[in-house]
């Protein structure tokens, strides 16, 4: 059975997505006494409670909308409370319950297939970053070596994320040490469901056109709107830092709608 705090604590690493609702004032003979906690999922499916009934329900109603809404808020709730200007809820047990509902949002998530010297560099640059950032590689010497990572998982490329819940919406860099695993998960990456926001390559032009030709053969109705080959803004140099720094900022404008232009024009 699932424990409400070690999911507050997975809510807090920015893993899930969710409200956490508190009563946090009672009047009268209400259902839950004041400290009461009760997670909310996207999906509408809880982990404790508010004290059952309409006014649960009601919570886990508001609670999706704020998880939309992406908001935290603090609501008054009555059950038959003359008196009381809080939302009615139709219940008669009398008195009045106060409830904070507060948003805990995911981070985004990104995906670095490739522990060489440009994923190293990434996840250095990425630590202080709102991302949830995942390196994979199928070198154990080379990814122990990484700092940075929310998460590191020794696979193959073959066979990465297969066991895995791979977030919707995520940033995938693919920096491997051999072009056919860069084609190999470039190509795993759209015959998924993963929907990816960005797909970025470290890659030369030449290389680019055989990419994508195969993967074209492969998937015939892709969408490259979103994907970036050669990877990286044009703001120069050629050092591994260097270069996460440009994949960061593009990565950042992509997340952001911008065009990675100057802010003086």
């Amino acid at each position: 059975m699932k424990n409400i705090y070690s999911e507050l604590l997975e809510l807090s690493r920015g893993n899930l997505a969710g409200v956490l609702i508190t009563v946090v004032q009672k009047t009268g003979s209400g259902p839950a006494d004041s400290g009461t906690k009760m997670l909310v999922y996207p999906d509408g499916s809880i982990i404790g409670t508010v004290g059952g009934g309409t006014i649960e329900k009601m919570a886990i109603e508001k609670a999706i909308v704020m998880v939309k809404n992406k908001e935290n808020c603090l609501e008054e709730f009555t059950m038959n409370e003359p008196e009381s200007a809080g939302t009615p809820t139709g219940m008669l047990c009398g008195g009045t319950a106060t409830l904070f509902f507060e948003y805990f949002a995911p981070k985004n998530h990104l995906y670095i297939f490739g522990a060489g010297h440009v994923g190293k560099a990434l996840a250095y640059h990425l630590r202080n970053l709102d991302y949830f950032v995942t390196v994979i590689d199928d070198r154990k010497d080379v990814l122990e070596k990484i700092s940075g990572a929310d998460e590191k998982i020794l696979s193959s490329f073959e066979t990465a994320l297969e066991n895995h819940d791979v977030a919707v919406n995520a940033y995938f860099v693919i920096a491997t040490y051999q072009h056919k695993y860069d084609g190999l998960v470039l190509n795993r990456i759209y015959k998924s469901s993963w929907n990816p926001q960005y797909v970025g390559m470290v890659s030369s032009r030449s290389k680019q056109k055989i990419l994508l030709d195969k993967l074209r053969t492969e998937v015939p109705d892709v969408n490259l709107e979103n994907c970036f080959i050669p990877v990286g803004l044009d703001i120069g140099g050629g050092s591994p830092d260097e270069i996460a720094l440009s994949i960061i900022a593009e990565i950042q404008a992509v997340r952001f709608g911008k065009t990675g232009g100057h802010l003086r024009g």
